[in-house]
């Protein structure tokens, strides 16, 4: 239909432009000729179809103007809610921390991770307290789930943490059901193993592995990981455990460092 419309519309032109192209020739039509009214009927189509015309595609651009502003109320509303379910997020941890912070009476500082180490090898953290806020070397940095790491190096407002997935970390550690003893050690990937458990001892996977205390770095009975494989052959004297840590290191955002 609205292709019908063009055309017509164009032919009018057409024909109007004619006629109007003769009037000028030949000094105009007088006024109550057959010619004029002719013309005066061309031109009253012509602004009748033009409108006609235009029309739909004033709606159109009116259309178009309302879904644009649609879809920016739609973006705004969809970032405030994500705003909003961050807040909650947020907030749900530092309840959780408040909570963990409550139960540790050495704890010094909860800090927020402000940094992450760059190389594919060191996994390491950056926190936003320092040596004003009283933390100290090799203090333990836990979450709700675990033993996240411990402080390596402290300047005076931020320090950098060692996580339990680095090759440079080691803890004693046992199994929190048998009590047998060993040291967990990073691997430098996403896993840690633990170390100097004879073949003969019967370790299962899924068994939980926690801090011991021996080390006197560490307080005792921090959850550390799960048994995730055993391999009683492969490493000779001892067995090789695998264990999967509960802290991951990507997700974390905050931590409790404690003495």
């Amino acid at each position: 239909m609205l292709k019908k419309r063009i055309i017509l519309f164009l032919l009018i032109v057409v024909m109007l432009f004619s006629v109007m192209t003769y009037q000028s020739r030949k000094g105009g039509f007088p006024s109550s000729s057959p010619v004029a009214w002719i013309v005066n009927g061309i031109s009253s189509a012509l602004t009748t179809t033009t409108s006609a015309i235009t029309r739909p595609f004033r709606e159109i651009s009116l259309r178009n103007e309302e879904n644009r502003l649609l879809h920016k109320q739609v973006d705004e509303l969809l970032l405030e809610r994500m705003r909003y379910q961050n807040a909650l997020l947020e907030n749900k941890r530092l309840r959780d921390l408040l909570k963990l912070h409550d139960t540790w009476k050495g704890a010094l500082a909860a800090a927020r991770i402000i940094g992450r180490g760059t190389n594919y090898w060191s996994h390491t953290l950056i926190i936003d307290k320092g040596l004003q806020d009283g933390i100290v070397k090799d203090a333990a940095a836990i979450t709700p789930k675990g033993l996240a790491g411990k402080v390596f190096n402290v300047s005076h407002s931020y320090a950098n943490l060692l996580l339990v997935t680095d090759i440079n970390f080691s803890a004693s550690a046992r199994i929190q059901e048998s009590r047998k003893e060993g040291v967990l050690s990073g691997t430098g990937s996403t896993k840690t193993v633990l170390k100097y458990i004879p073949p003969e001892e019967e370790i299962k996977a899924g068994e939980i592995v926690i801090t011991s205390g021996f080390d006197r770095l560490f307080p005792p009975g921090i959850p550390i990981g799960y048994i995730s494989k055993v391999d009683r052959k492969s490493t000779g004297y001892f067995q090789r455990i695998e264990v999967t840590p509960f802290v991951d290191s990507a997700r974390t955002e905050e931590v409790l460092i404690i003495k």
